[in-house]
């Protein structure tokens, strides 16, 4: 996998953005007729003048001393085609990577309020206008350590993916991908923008569920490269421990990390996904349970043995991945594994649910550490996970057939009327299941 310093400062590759682009460059601008209204001085004009011939010309001379002549014509011009076209040339110098120019621009930017020209630009309604802007300030961000308003800058990338075209989302997941190359960003995206981080998680989920009869995704301009991109956002924001510590816990993303990689023919998606877990791995008290849960260990193996990959890179990633989780996994024990599954949330029907023994052998273990497995449970049942309600009623029962005296335990934690409650649920397995952990409790009762 690439490491951050391979990441482009302002990575945005979008055919139908590029031939826009292509076609403002040669869009003829009344700047005369602005001038003879008064829009722009003469003085103004005749440094315009100069900017295009230089750059015509393309001998290799910096144009950084025309920025601040952009960027004015910027914050005073109204017009839709010159607002167009100054971004345009704005961000040519950005990636040209002119290190005077984007001095310049760093020192607007820096300044009181130096933003609001790019962010009055994103908010007019015209997404080519507003997703330039957004490129411009995240390429001088990447590239300069400019001060930016993320908290902002993310409000408005929300609102690009949630447009119907699929270029428009697919350009805002790019702009997405390079502003978190700055760890800032990322803690910022994750604290204060959550429904961007949702809406950009909702575009991955789409990617998985192609319509019947249709070759499009809403939102997906293609669905190999834009599960790439999000994913790539997710390998970004995992290099942050307090982030992987709790990404996995607040936005489910193991299962879909691995339904990606069973379901996706492109070696590139797989390298994302592998090393996005792999960075996981690295707090494995919060996502070691859900590895094991959601399948990774399977999904490895299917790789590693029905994948014949190209990339040596690759092999030797998924060969670490498959080592380091087995070294914390190898020595758990079924109780640990149940243990494991319980502190994830997402339970399923794994034989020690089913099975008497085990019970019997380890229901006194559910009273340790003040009863912590048995309060996760109680956790669950505040889930919308059929299953997940179906086999925590069942646990609490078992807890309660091997272990008289809980009953106290579930009524004093408020289990007891959570359980009594999906007697009325509209799922027939958690209504069968909470009917006989009630009947259990009841019984225990009378025995009593």
């Amino acid at each position: 996998m690439a490491t951050l310093t391979a990441v482009p400062a302002a990575m945005v590759h979008n055919q139908f953005f590029e031939e826009f682009t292509d076609k403002v460059r040669v869009k003829p601008i009344p700047w005369e007729g602005y001038s003879r209204a008064g829009l722009i001085s003469s003085t103004e004009l005749s440094a315009l003048k100069s900017f295009q011939q230089q750059r015509h010309e393309s001998n290799g001379v910096s144009l950084a001393q025309f920025v601040p002549l952009l960027v004015s014509l910027t914050e005073k011009l109204s017009s839709l085609d010159a607002l167009q076209y100054l971004l345009v040339m704005l961000d040519d110098l950005v990636e040209a990577g002119d290190s005077k120019s984007l001095a310049g621009l760093r020192e607007r930017l820096d300044a009181a309020g130096g933003d609001r020209v790019l962010f009055r630009c994103m908010e007019k309604k015209d997404d080519y206008l507003g997703l330039k802007a957004a490129k411009i300030l995240v390429g001088v961000a990447v590239a300069t350590g400019a001060k930016v308003d993320f908290t902002r800058l993310f409000a408005t990338l929300e609102r690009y993916m949630r447009s119907e075209l699929t270029s428009v989302v697919d350009v805002a997941i790019q702009a997405m991908q390079s502003a978190l190359r700055v760890p800032k960003a990322r803690h910022t995206l994750f604290n204060e923008a959550p429904g961007c981080l949702a809406q950009m998680l909702d575009v991955l989920r789409r990617t998985l569920v192609q319509p019947q009869g249709s070759r499009a995704v809403r939102g997906v301009v293609a669905v190999p490269q834009t599960q790439y991109e999000v994913v790539f956002c997710l390998w970004l924001l995992s290099f942050e421990r307090q982030l992987a510590a709790v990404l996995d816990k607040t936005y489910d993303i193991i299962p879909v990390l691995v339904d990606i990689a069973r379901s996706t023919g492109k070696e590139k998606v797989i390298r994302v996904v592998v090393s996005t877990l792999s960075n996981l791995l690295l707090v494995p008290d919060a996502n070691v349970p859900s590895m094991l849960v959601g399948g990774v260990p399977a999904c490895l193996r299917t790789l590693a043995v029905g994948r014949s990959f190209k990339d040596e890179d690759l092999k030797a990633a998924l060969a670490q991945l498959t080592e380091d989780l087995a070294g914390h996994s190898g020595v758990m024990t079924t109780w640990d594994e149940y243990c494991a599954e319980v502190a994830s949330g997402k339970l399923h029907w794994s034989p020690a649910h089913r099975s008497e023994q085990f019970w019997k052998m380890h229901v006194a273990r559910m009273d340790e550490a003040d009863h912590r497995i048995v309060r996760q449970l109680a956790q669950v049942l505040g889930r919308d996970d059929e299953t997940a309600l179906a086999v925590a009623c069942h646990d609490l029962a078992q807890y309660v057939k091997f272990n008289p005296d809980g009953k106290r335990l579930l009524a004093r934690i408020g289990a007891k009327a959570q359980v009594m409650a999906l007697m009325t649920s509209e799922f027939p397995e958690v209504r069968y299941e909470a009917l006989m952990c009630v009947q259990q409790i009841m019984l225990n009762a009378w025995r009593n």
